[in-house]
């Protein structure tokens, strides 16, 4: 099964024959209306060239990589059921489409390793704005617990992202970027702080050379979890590139019993011509959410860095008149934070 999803300029093309969980074959601009044959020769002409010292069957990098199905980078589920099960190979029980009135188009794909006792499920969703929204499920179905050590799920780009760019921060620089040549191997950017911090990885991203805000194609993922996380872009040798993320786990963190399961935090991903297209589709795509302010945002003012501990109401009122004069709807009083904090010498916690 040969699945095409565009949308807002963008296609994405999976390959699900086989009973193995899909691969991308395409992310990236619109391909427009492809027939079935079409569909298959552009998979077929991905197929790498035979060479020595590689394995005789094709490698399959599935959005889960798997050990099992032969691949030599990280993997996308690591665990194991005391000592085994440690390289479970799934097969595909069910694939369903499922689209929803706001344009969203969705799959969703149901696999099972008897051997591992282990099911899975990935959930795969194109927004109206382009962005691509993956998340995971895994179920325990044997007796014995499973301990998950690690899920994350993978993008392939292409091998003309030879660019990265991800960022970095501190207190008062954040959104630092980062750039570099895509190299073999892996660039790993951990959070262990528990929560998202001003050196947060953002987006990472992959590009054409010299990419810019308006010039050059760019792929980025995004992991949406504001607790430990790992985002990664791996290169093989072979030539292999992904963009990989997930939640980061703590040693003995998740033990599934019988019965339970593990559900992802959602990987965003995003093509786009130059980072400001990227972007945009991010943008929409929030925007987009029932939740989203729908109601002009007041202007405001902060009086922390104009008086700090000086709460004295000559001043404040004279900050808030000078305030109204150029605009400000909403003037806040910001009294330090925390209670007993009145002074410079006194701490946050």
């Amino acid at each position: 099964m040969l699945v095409h999803l565009r949308a807002d300029g963008m296609s994405l093309v999976l390959d699900a024959r086989g009973g193995r969980l899909p691969r991308v074959v395409h992310w990236g601009s619109d391909l427009e209306l492809l027939s079935e044959a079409e569909l298959s020769e552009l998979e077929l002409a991905q197929t790498p060239a035979r060479s020595s010292g590689v394995p005789d069957q094709r490698i399959r990098l599935g959005i889960l990589p798997e050990h099992g199905q032969g691949w030599p980078g990280q993997p996308g589920l690591r665990g194991h059921r005391e000592g085994s099960a440690w390289s479970p190979l799934f097969t595909v029980t069910d694939i369903a489409r499922e689209d929803d009135e706001q344009g969203t188009q969705g799959l969703r794909i149901d696999a099972h390793d008897a051997e591992a006792e282990l099911g899975f499920r990935l959930e795969i969703d194109l927004l109206p704005s382009g962005v691509l929204r993956l998340r995971s499920i895994v179920r325990n179905h044997g007796d014995s617990g499973y301990t998950l050590d690690g899920l994350v799920l993978a993008l392939p780009v292409p091998r003309r992202a030879t660019e990265l760019l991800d960022l970095t921060g501190r207190h008062l620089r954040e959104r630092s970027p980062q750039r570099q040549t895509f190299d073999i191997g892996a660039r790993v950017r951990d959070s262990w702080r528990g929560r998202t911090g001003l050196d947060a990885t953002l987006l990472l991203t992959a590009g054409t050379p010299g990419f810019g805000f308006r010039s050059g194609e760019v792929w980025g993922i995004h992991v949406a979890w504001s607790g430990n996380h790992r985002t990664y872009a791996e290169r093989l040798p072979s030539g292999e590139r992904v963009l990989a993320g997930g939640e980061l786990l703590l040693p003995g963190e998740v033990r599934l019993e019988s019965g339970e399961e593990y559900v992802s935090p959602s990987i965003w991903a995003s093509y786009g011509e130059g980072l400001d297209g990227m972007s945009s589709r991010m943008h929409s795509a929030l925007r987009a959410r029932a939740s989203h302010p729908r109601t002009a945002r007041p202007v405001i003012l902060n009086t922390w860095e104009a008086v700090y501990f000086d709460h004295d109401y000559g001043k404040l009122a004279a900050l808030a008149e000078a305030a109204a004069t150029v605009g400000v709807e909403r003037f806040v009083l910001d009294d330090g934070w925390f209670i007993g904090r009145r002074h410079d010498r006194a701490g946050l916690g």
